[in-house]
Parts: structure tokens; sequence; C-alpha cells
């Protein structure tokens, strides 16, 4: 028998009069989930039947909600943690909520946002980027050209603007150049909000390309070749300030790190008139530094640390004679000797301490031991005298003996005397003189030697004397 359920779903049976639900193969309604036959009579009543069937029911739905429950619960957590987020070494991590920024610049480590929809951990690298501007303001090489040296480039005369790239200089000289650029994301939330990722290195390029092409136009041809490959001069300064104001201006929060020149040459065509003028130029540089080095130190070697200072005053002394003016000469030439003696002395206000050495040193060592020689010579000799003298008043003959004695051996001592022995009991003696030529020969080497001595002085003596002569060759004429 088939029965129908009530519309809150409990199974009933039909009423009177009511017609049986059709059942059967191709019929739209559903099969009753309960069926009861005919036969033994039933245990239990269709109420208590009824109450079980909904029972189970209620029981399963519940458990069924727990399940959704736990699951729902579980998969909040899990979007809960997806956005908890590493931030690596050498990034910055900005924390947003519904597109606002809720915190900037966060550290690295690990870090926490609403996942999407709602937030986002947006992720900046801070480390170097580098950009190399080699074909921008470069002759165009062909690939089997790059890499090579500068002279292997052509030498062709004319440039191609739609191809070679070259700098236009303040003197309306053309030059190519090569660069290196390096820069940073130093403001995360700045670059964040205005720069897309994709144009980045192009908007720099661009900022960098417009400083360089400004800052060669301020500059001549010649002292932008004198910068040399690597050297960060002047005109990568400006161009690196014209380039970085542009950048600030866009809010990128880029910062460039390091603008550098890697490249310079003129024109392929011109270039060795160019580098024979730059090595003349740089040749006479070498030389003036050389003399200028020189001149110190000669100055050193002469007079020490106290040569600019002594020059000075053997220039006002020289003027002071020019002038005849006594009192001023005899001022600076106290002030020359005490500078001379190594003494402290007061020059233009200030007390200078004397540090005289070289050449000027050595002259007043050697004039001061030869003063202390004389003076213990004269010294001795008035001694001598002084004793030969009391000698003499007391007994003249035997202090006029030992004189004698003293003077004869003196003169038998000298190279140039010869002794002879001749026999006695000899009346009449000839004797052929002839000088010894060992003993002549030594005598003009030592002659010879005392005059080339004597020549050397005097030369050395000429020489110091000019040296220290600051009068110029047209007042010293007149």
């Amino acid at each position: 028998m088939n029965h129908a359920f009530d519309p809150n779903g409990a199974l009933r049976a039909p009423e009177d009069g009511e017609p049986a639900q059709p059942s059967g193969p191709g019929l739209s309604s559903r099969r009753a989930s309960v069926q009861l036959s005919r036969g033994t009579a039933p245990t239990q009543s269709t109420e208590d039947l009824m109450a079980t069937a909904n029972k189970s029911l209620s029981d399963a739905l519940s458990v069924t909600l727990r399940i959704v429950q736990l699951s729902m619960f579980v998969l909040f957590i899990l979007f809960l943690g997806s956005g908890l987020q590493s931030v690596r070494e050498g990034q910055r991590a900005i924390r947003l909520v519904f597109g606002r920024v809720q915190a900037a610049n966060l550290p690295p480590g690990f870090q926490w946002s609403w996942p999407f929809p709602v937030g986002e951990l947006v992720k900046v690298d801070t480390g170097t980027e580098s950009i190399i501007l080699d074909s921008q303001f470069w002759p165009m090489v062909s690939d089997k050209a790059k890499g090579k040296s500068i002279d292997n480039l052509s030498k062709d005369p004319k440039l191609k603007p739609d191809n070679d790239g070259s700098l236009i200089t303040a003197d309306a000289n053309l030059a190519h150049a090569q660069w290196r650029i390096e820069y940073q994301r130093t403001q995360p939330e700045k670059f964040a909000a205005n720069m897309l990722k994709d144009q980045e290195r192009q908007i720099v390029t661009a900022a960098c390309s417009n400083g360089i092409v400004r800052a060669v136009a301020q500059t001549k041809v010649e002292d932008l070749l004198k910068q040399a490959a690597g050297e960060t001069g002047h005109v990568a300064e400006t161009a690196k300030a014209i380039a970085q104001k542009q950048l600030n201006e866009l809010q990128s929060g880029i910062e460039i790190q390091q603008f550098q020149l890697t490249t310079v040459t003129p024109p392929m065509y011109v270039r060795e008139a160019f580098n024979s003028v730059q090595s003349a130029a740089s040749q006479a540089r070498k030389a003036i530094e050389q003399a200028e080095t020189d001149v110190n130190q000669l100055f050193n070697a002469q007079a020490g640390e106290i040569e600019p200072y002594l020059v000075r005053q053997i220039d006002a002394y020289e003027l002071a004679v020019a002038n005849d003016d006594s009192k001023a000469k005899t001022a600076t030439l106290n002030t020359i000797n005490e500078m001379l003696e190594g003494r402290p002395v007061k020059v233009d206000g200030q007390v200078v301490e004397n540090k005289t050495s070289g050449e000027v040193a050595r002259l007043m060592s050697e004039a001061r031991q030869y003063k202390g020689e004389v003076v213990n010579q004269r010294r001795a000799e008035l001694a001598n005298f002084t004793a030969k003298l009391a000698q003499y008043r007391s007994n003249p003959s035997v202090m006029l003996n030992r004189e004698w004695s003293d003077a004869l051996s003196a003169f038998l001592e000298r190279d140039s005397v010869q002794l002879l022995v001749v026999p006695q009991n000899v009346r009449t003696l000839e004797i052929q003189l002839t000088e010894d030529f060992d003993i002549a020969k030594k005598r003009d080497t030592e002659i010879r030697r005392k005059a080339a001595e004597d020549a050397r002085k005097q030369r050395d003596a000429l020489q110091r004397a000019t040296e220290f002569n600051t009068t110029p060759k047209s007042t010293a004429s007149q």
C-alpha cells in the first residue's frame, strides 16, 4: 500500500476518498520512502514510526550542520593564515587594507596583512639596480665589433642621426660617451603608488639621458674629454642632479646612488687630432709639475722649511739696498742672520719656529766650526808666544838655540829637501845636483791636486752665490 507525505515531510496515510499516489516507472512523483505491507499486525503504531524517522533525520541534519560549521571555521583560519608572508632581505613591504596604506616600509621578516580582497602586502625590492647607457650616445657598432677597442671603430667622417648617438657640447662640438647608473628604491611607498614595475627602467633611463644631454650642453669639449674613464666629475654630478630632480618631481621614490662616466671620446674621424692636443697639454702639465717639484726639492735642500720666509727677507733686503734705506736694511739683515743661526723670528706679525736645514744649515755649521778652530788656534799661538817670551827673558841663548834647532828640523822634514852624506877627510867634492824623480813627481801631483781642489771650491762658491741671487737679470745688468 502506498502512502503520501504531508507538507512538513511526515509520512501519512491517504484519507478516505483521497486517491492513492501513483507509482511506477515513467511517473514524475517520487517513490515513497516507507512502504507498509499487509500481513501480520504491526507491533508499533504509525505515530511512533513517524517520530523515529523524524528524529533520525534531525540527527543527520545536525551532524551535517556541525561538519559544515567546522569546515567554515577551518577555512576562515586558513584564510587569515594566508595573510602571513615573508619579506626577504633587500625588500620592504607595504600593508594595504581596502587599498589604503596601513603601514609602510616594513622591515624584512614575517609580516601579516589581511588577505585579498580585504588587504594586500605589497613587496618592493630595495637592492641596487644598474643601467648601462652604452649605445644611446655612442656610434652604432655591429655585434661583431662590440667589446673591441675604440681605435678599431669606424672613422667615417659622417654621422647618421638615426643610428649613431652623440652629444653636443657647449662650444658646439660633438662627443660620444658611455655611462653607468646605479639607483635604489629608497621610498617604497612612493614607488608603489606612482611607478609601474615594467616601466621603471624606461623612466629612469629617460631621466638620466635628459640629465646627460643638459649637463654636456653646459660643458666644453675640452673639459669633457679631460675627465678620465670611471671618474665622477662635475659633468656626471650635474647630470645626476638633473636626473634626480626629475625623478623627485615624479614622486618615484627612486634615488640615484652613482652616476659614472665610463668612456668618453671625440668623433672617431678627429680623435687622433684631439689626442695629440691632449697629449701636448698633458706633457706641459707634467713639465710644470716636475719643475715645481724640482724647485721645492732645491729649496728644501738649500734651506728646509724656513726657505719661503728666508727668500722673502732676502727680497726685502735687496729692496732696502736699492732704496738706500739703512734702517730697513739693518733690520732685515738682522732677521736673516737670526734665521740662518736657527733662532725663532717674528715675520709678518707671527713667530716662526726656525727649522733651517739643508745646504744653509751645513754652511752655518761649517762656519761655526771654522770660527771655533780659528779662535782656538789663535789662543794656542798666544799661549805659546807668552811662554817663549818668558823663557827668552829668563835665558835668551837657550831659547834661541832651541828655536834654531826646531826650525832646522822642520826645514829638513820638507819633501823638497834632500840630505847628502859627505865622507870625512874630503877636501874637494863635486856634486852634480839632480832632483829625485819620485820626489818631484809626488810634489807635482800634490800641487795639481791642490790647484784642482781650489778651482772646485771657487766654482761651488760661485754656483751657490748664483742660486741665492734673487735680483732679476734686467736689474743686475743695470
